[in-house]
């Protein structure tokens, strides 16, 4: 009976012992499964900031006010202008170029029947413009700038982009008459556009354009 008795717990301790053992392994195959779950886990943290991120980038972009500065110059004064005010708010600038070029004996406004002159007093005149502005139409605020009294030209513009969602503000160099009439003809004429102010800057400083610019 007592060698019987040993014999038995010698075979319950071994049983016991397997059972440890068996347990400790499965233990130890578990852990990797949990570490690459951690690691799956880091990887999808990771595209999710990867994403987060391109998000903010996108919508920094979208977010960004686009400024045009669009001109149409006879003899290059308007030019200095426009690129004074381009410098000033950091915009895009844009020339208006008419097909066929304005000469001096064009622009010279002491004849009535000068080419400008012609144009001005023929409500139906669109002189044509060569280059494609297709791109300004892309553009929150826009500075349209000219010579003078609003020229034909500057209609021919505006009926053929689509300026509506811009804010657009007009800047004449005229030697003597304001932009005044010029503005309010312009609002007559093409009431959806939001043209919200003019100034007459010839001969203007840096400091004046700065001043009316950043109001």
């Amino acid at each position: 009976i007592l060698i019987i008795s040993v014999f038995i717990m010698a075979i319950l301790t071994a049983c016991g012992s397997s059972a440890d053992n068996s347990q400790k392994q499965e233990t130890i195959v578990k852990q990797p499964e949990a570490t690459s779950m951690t690691v799956e886990l880091d990887e999808n943290v990771s595209e999710t900031n990867d994403t987060a991120e391109d998000t903010k980038i996108v919508n920094n972009e979208t977010d960004s006010v686009k400024i045009a500065v669009v001109y149409f110059s006879g003899t290059g004064n308007t030019k200095t202008i426009a690129e004074m005010i381009a410098e000033e708010t950091g915009a895009d600038i844009f020339e208006i170029i008419p097909t066929q070029a304005y000469t001096e004996e064009d622009l010279n406004y002491n004849d009535d029947n000068c080419r400008a002159n012609k144009e001005q007093n023929d409500d139906t005149a669109r002189p044509e413009i060569s280059n494609d502005l297709s791109a300004t139409t892309e553009y929150d605020i826009v500075y349209l700038i000219w010579w003078g009294t609003v020229p034909r030209i500057i209609q021919t513009y505006l009926e053929t982009y689509d300026l509506s969602n811009a804010t657009i503000y007009t800047f004449c160099t005229s030697g003597g008459s304001s932009i005044d009439r010029s503005l309010s003809d312009l609002r007559a004429w093409y009431p959806t556009l939001n043209i919200v102010d003019g100034k007459r800057l010839n001969d203007a400083s840096k400091s004046e354009i700065a001043g009316f610019c950043n109001r």
